[in-house]
């Protein structure tokens, strides 16, 4: 009989606890003998020599184990903002989550934007408040918290005694005790009818109620403890067997496949592992599968999946498993392999706003830095590694300036460069200024390539992005030409002419060859040459990136908080008050507000919170 299956995922603001607690479940699940510890370096998910040393989760990792006969593969994330690419990775594979929270901390800034995140995709969540033995540590008050900055809907499924006391304990209520009843009630309009009328309502009809509203992310049942001394851990492993939805591979119907790549790993001697989750259908050992939206095709030869604290070889893996794959050099992060799973209420958290310049003070290591470069890309795509054409220059996309810390402490010890990051710059786009088109034929002088090329260019509406047409014929030009033209287009809108060009359509109008001697090679070097030159001769303008914003301060702060949105050129669509604190909503320019999450903390003692998600580039005034 085959085991139920649950992806779980662990996430929480840093430091609130999240790796001791999926240490303290892999205690549980009886796949270490003791419980390692953060501050030692002795942790199992935080594999990475510089995870150990700086005690924080950089990578996500994927460790599988059993629970009350459920296999659970369990995905520890990192918990600081920098790193959110990986996070937004992994909850792509998740049945269900577990956010923690620090009981002595409380909301942070990072839970809140994750449990937006969470929310919206309406995700299965449990909620651990951790910590609850450190001195300082406030049961209630954390509950007060998640009530009225995360969410009403919450259910406290225990009753805590000696907060912030060494002896502190938990007892999770009963069904039947009032405490969890007229809380269970409360969510369900059918319950509340009952107890109205003072018809009696079983017990099976409270935990089917619960059960259902927590698996659709109606409501969020709270748990509580210290993972660091196993206290509430017993009654949180009861919560997730009982309210998160685990599931059973089928396989009566046969299904496409779908699978998707969520992390590329690279061992000690460079061996490339990719880890997928299985959407639909299966994987097995010499199956030949396509990849995506990619005209390539892979061979499985060998298959691995997660098992009780190991990776061991499968002859298959089935629906909603995860699997892990060596010798795959083309996959990437973020590909499938079968068909693309859509998922409802998945967006894209945010895209890196700044820029660095990286090289080495050693010469004869450029090239040395750039592959090692292009192999931590393929493990964050969202790095986006490219040489800048102008200057020749190595260019990295970044989230904020502790990713600049890891990458120089990576390339280091992982690959023994010296680096040197510099120029942090918001990154602006272009677009131009209105239609423009651009020939070079075959033969013409000063075109080294055996290809000729006739592009058009006309600007869109902000925030309609790029479009890409071609009116060539393919029985004129076949695809790989085709396909070559399009590959060097994308790749010059990339560039721009310095930055980046958005909201800008461009046709493929015209082309020259000759059958013996033209290559796809020719074309896709041509193409950026081509839309350069188009772009100069209409003109570009330049575009900046806008964000929304979300506050929350406390109100006394009013005058001062309103103060600096004015100074930043902030808009104001939205302010509201509730008890004592503030929220405030509008748009703000990137560049502007770069540094105003530090000035809000200083400013409100620790208290403001700010939130941002890209909107869209504007241009600039």
């Amino acid at each position: 009989m085959e085991n139920q299956i649950l992806n779980l995922g662990i996430l929480a603001h840093v430091d609130a606890g999240k790796t001791t607690l999926t240490e303290s479940l892999l205690y549980h699940g009886k796949i270490t003998a003791g419980m390692g510890n953060v501050d030692k370096g002795t942790t199992v998910t935080d594999s990475m020599e510089l995870e150990k040393a700086r005690g924080m989760t950089i990578r996500a990792s994927t460790v599988s184990f059993f629970l009350d006969g459920v296999k659970i593969n369990l995905i520890d994330t990192p918990g600081h903002a920098d790193f959110i690419g990986e996070v937004e990775r992994s909850l792509r594979v998740l049945d269900g989550v577990i956010l923690v929270v620090s009981a002595v901390e409380g909301v942070q800034p990072q839970t809140r934007i994750l449990f937006h995140h969470l929310e919206r995709m309406r995700m299965p969540v449990l909620i651990f408040i951790n910590k609850l033995d450190r001195l300082g540590a406030d049961y209630q008050r954390t509950c007060a918290q998640l009530c009225s900055q995360l969410s009403p809907r919450i259910v406290r499924m225990q009753k805590v005694e000696a907060a912030g006391a060494r002896d502190c304990r938990v007892r999770s209520y009963l069904l039947g005790e009032e405490e969890l009843s007229q809380q269970i009630i409360g969510y369900s309009e059918k319950l509340l009818e009952k107890y109205l009328e003072s018809r009696p309502i079983a017990e099976e009809e409270l935990s089917a109620s619960l059960r259902f509203r927590v698996k659709k992310g109606r409501v969020y049942p709270v748990y509580a403890g210290a993972a660091l001394r196993d206290i509430g851990m017993a009654e949180l492993i009861k919560g997730i067997v009982s309210f998160l939805p685990a599931k059973k591979p089928l396989h009566q119907t046969p299904k496409m496949l779908s699978a998707y790549v969520y992390k590329i790993e690279f061992e000690e001697k460079g061996r490339k592992k990719a880890y997928l989750k299985i959407f639909s259908g299966k994987l097995s050992r010499k199956d030949k599968v396509s990849l995506a939206d990619r005209e390539e095709t892979i061979v499985i030869h060998n298959l691995y999946t997660p098992c009780n604290g190991r990776q061991i070889q499968a002859s298959e893996v089935a629906e909603n498993d995860i699997c892990i794959l060596t010798d795959v050099p083309n996959l990437r992060c973020g590909d499938f392999l079968g068909e693309t799973w859509q998922q409802k209420g998945l967006t894209a958290w945010g895209k890196p706003m700044l820029q660095v310049t990286v090289h080495s003070p050693k010469a004869d290591a450029h090239f040395r830095l750039l592959e090692a470069l292009k192999e931590l890309e393929c493990e964050d795509p969202l790095l986006h590694i490219h040489i800048r054409q102008e200057t020749q220059e190595i260019c990295v996309n970044l989230f904020g300036n502790l990713q600049i810390e890891i990458l120089e402490a990576l390339l280091r010890e992982r690959f023994g460069i010296e680096a040197v990051f510099s120029g942090a710059r918001t990154i602006y786009k272009a677009k131009p200024v209105g239609q423009a088109a651009a020939w070079i034929g075959l033969n013409e002088p000063g075109n080294l390539h055996r290809a000729g090329i006739g592009l058009s260019i006309e600007p869109l509406p902000t925030g309609t992005g790029n479009q890409y047409e071609t009116r060539v014929s393919f029985g004129y030009i076949q695809a790989p030409f085709q396909n070559a033209v399009k590959d060097g287009v994308e790749k010059a809108l990339e560039d721009g002419l310095g930055d980046g060009i958005v909201d800008t359509r461009v046709v493929f109008t015209e082309a020259d060859f000759d059958s013996v001697t033209s290559t796809p090679a020719d074309f896709r070097r041509l193409a950026p040459k081509i839309l350069c030159q188009a772009l100069r001769s209409v003109g570009v303008s330049r575009m900046e990136p806008i964000m929304a914003y979300r506050l929350f301060a406390p109100a006394a702060y009013e005058k001062r908080v309103m103060g600096e949105l004015g100074k930043m050129a902030a808009s104001v669509a939205h302010v509201a008050f509730a008890a004592s604190e503030m929220t405030v909503q509008g748009e703000v320019p990137y560049d502007k507000a770069r540094e105003f999450p530090l000035a809000l903390r200083t400013m409100t003692k620790g208290q403001g919170i700010w939130e941002t998600e890209f909107l869209e580039y504007r241009t600039m005034e």
